[in-house]
């Protein structure tokens, strides 16, 4: 079977090839495609193609140049070379003709006379120049070069030139990054905001030679805006803006990295009120830069206001200022940061001295109670507690030994030194409020705290409090294991500490004397109730004594003699507690022990 003739068409139009392409693809040849000159002499001299239809307005190589080469090259001596172009003077086609081509169909190209055009071509026929006209033709092409080779020779200059300046653009970006990078290493240990501000900003007023520079950032109350100028050597406060001022609302409603300059600010809403604030002049070239939080909430944390009287703002300047802008802000967070940490490394030393101090006088107090023995409880209990607030004794002195190290360092935190940092605090914090609550508990069962005045309870503190101080006090015995799950949403209650201390010690002496091995506190409920659970796994109690369980003076009931577990004798106690808060108490039975449930109003 013989192979189908290989055509090459060598366009720069697609639209122009696929209607090509489209034609002789039915007619039966093998097509192919090249879409500028100097790729389609590489096809040309790789296929060997029968035929090749040649635009002449090419990109790079013209079709004339291209003809040219190829006709240059003995191995292309069989190939047909057919300009293919909307050039359909005379002067045109001798020029094709003189180049190397061996004949013309002039664009555009007629659908039903194409393909025998291009047949006829394949199957001998050539045009030939007239006779006298190759010299004509000849000057007419090298006139052609000529003009493309000045037309390249301009578009190669004018690229230089473009070349040379984004050399010189990037140079002057390497310069300013380069001092950009110098300036957030040298500020890395200042810590006073002045000195950190003077220095940012100073140099960005040096780079961008700015008439007028402002920054304002959100003070830490959250309720204004305070503001620094910064002149030449100098940084001076300017008076506050409020949060509601129309020039703070427009700013917070920018997009994220929005810089306005010249006219984009110019005809912006607030242009008056910056020239009524001494942000920028009435016909200077101005510039505002906001800066939007860092914690992800996208809320304004501060801007830049500037301007200069000679030029407007190129992007790489308004690129710069960002960058400036943005290690003014790190800075200043992270100075922030260092201070708090400072303070509160100090404040955590004194608290330290002074826990210890009252671990010391708690110790000798107990002494002192042991020795009497009208006390001998109570100093038993000052000694559990003693011992219990060793843990968290502990806890403080390594993680403030250890917090103190890092607050010795200058430099900035690494991101791994401020989790660290934040561990430990998290797990001081933890300890302090852990010994807080137990000496505030061991106060008032020692008759010092104001339990019995109403004040405003966090139930879960005031469970988990107590909970310590029944296990030092062996109400709640080691052996008895108390799982705590406490859910509800909102456990912040009005009334008297000692009242619900009480009703706590009550649920749990009921859950031990049934010989229980495990207790389970739970609470639970929504925004309007509060919800005790007290379940133990001991012995089963008798329904009849359940129905009984909350009413007064037990003992004098007929069945109080009955055998096995009986209701604790604190329930009527809880009961007339919690009914005085609004409350209800109920018991009911499980497969195993018991379950007590309290529910509380908490409006």
């Amino acid at each position: 079977m013989t192979a189908a003739p290989r055509i090459l068409c060598i366009e720069d139009n697609p639209m122009n090839w696929r209607l090509v392409q489209r034609l002789l693809s039915q007619a039966g040849y093998e097509m192919h495609w090249a879409e500028d000159g100097l790729k389609g002499c590489d096809m040309a001299l790789a296929l060997k193609p029968a035929l090749i239809l040649l635009d002449i307005n090419l990109p790079g190589l013209s079709g004339f140049e291209v003809a040219t080469k190829l006709r240059q090259n003995a191995s292309m001596d069989a190939t047909l070379i057919v300009a293919l172009t909307a050039k359909t003077m005379r002067s045109d086609r001798e020029t094709a003709l003189v180049t190397g081509c061996d004949g013309f169909i002039p664009k555009p190209i007629d659908p039903f006379l194409f393909v025998g055009q291009v047949e006829a071509y394949l199957g001998g026929q050539r045009d030939h120049l007239e006779q006298g006209r190759e010299g004509a033709a000849l000057r007419q092409f090298s006139q052609q070069v000529v003009e493309h080779l000045e037309a390249q020779l301009k578009e190669a200059q004018e690229g230089n030139r473009k070349l040379l300046a984004a050399q010189s653009e990037l140079e002057q970006r390497s310069h300013h990054l380069s001092r950009l990078l110098s300036l957030s290493k040298e500020i890395i240990p200042i810590v006073n905001d002045g000195d950190i501000l003077l220095r940012v900003l100073g140099q960005l007023r040096e780079e961008l030679r700015l008439d007028r520079l402002r920054a304002y950032r959100v003070h830490a109350s959250g309720t204004y805006f305070e503001g620094w100028e910064i002149t030449a050597g100098s940084c001076s406060e300017t008076p506050v803006l409020a949060m509601v001022h129309p020039l703070v609302a427009w700013a917070t409603g920018l997009a994220d990295g929005a810089v306005l300059t010249g006219n984009d600010l110019r005809q912006s809403g607030p242009w008056e009120q910056g020239i009524d604030l001494g942000l920028w002049s009435p016909r200077a070239q101005a510039m505002m830069l906001p800066l939007r939080s860092r914690s992800g909430d996208e809320h304004l944390w501060g801007f830049l206001a500037a301007d200069r009287s000679d030029q407007p703002f190129l992007p790489f300047e308004t690129e710069l200022a960002a960058l400036h802008a943005g290690i003014l802000q790190v800075s200043l967070e992270n100075a922030r940061l260092i201070a708090h940490l400072a303070d509160t490394s100090r404040a955590l030393g004194t608290s330290y001295e002074g826990l210890e101090s009252a671990y010391e006088a708690l110790k000798e107090a107990q002494r002192a109670l042991g020795a009497q023995n009208q006390k001998t409880a109570l100093g038993t209990l000052f000694m559990s507690m003693a011992q219990r607030l060793q843990a968290p004794v502990g806890v403080l002195k390594q993680e403030s030994a250890a917090l103190t190290l890092f607050m010795d360092r200058p430099e900035i935190p690494e991101p791994g030194d401020k989790v660290e940092c934040q561990r430990s605090m998290h797990q001081i914090c933890e300890a302090v409020s852990q010994m807080d609550g137990l000496v505030r508990s061991l106060l008032r069962r020692a008759g010092q705290g104001e339990a019995r005045s109403p004040e405003w309870i966090h139930l879960h503190d005031l469970l988990s409090q107590e909970l310590e101080l029944l296990r030092a006090e062996g109400t709640l015995p080691d052996a008895l294991s108390v799982e705590l799950n406490f859910q509800a949403p909102r456990d912040l209650l009005f009334g008297v500490y000692s009242d619900f201390a009480e009703v706590l010690g009550h649920l749990i002496g009921h859950a031990a004397q049934g010989q229980a091995t495990r207790v389970a506190l739970r609470t639970w409920g929504g925004n309007s109730h509060f919800r005790i659970e007290v379940e133990d796994d001991g012995e089963p109690i008798e329904a009849a004594l359940l129905d009984t369980a909350f009413e007064p003076f037990p003992d004098l009931r007929p069945d109080a003699s009955a055998t096995g577990r009986k209701p604790g004798p604190g329930l009527p106690s809880c009961g007339q507690l919690m009914r005085a808060y609004g409350g209800a108490v109920q018991i009911l039975p499980g497969e195993r022990g018991s379950l007590v449930r309290i529910s509380l109003p908490m409006e």
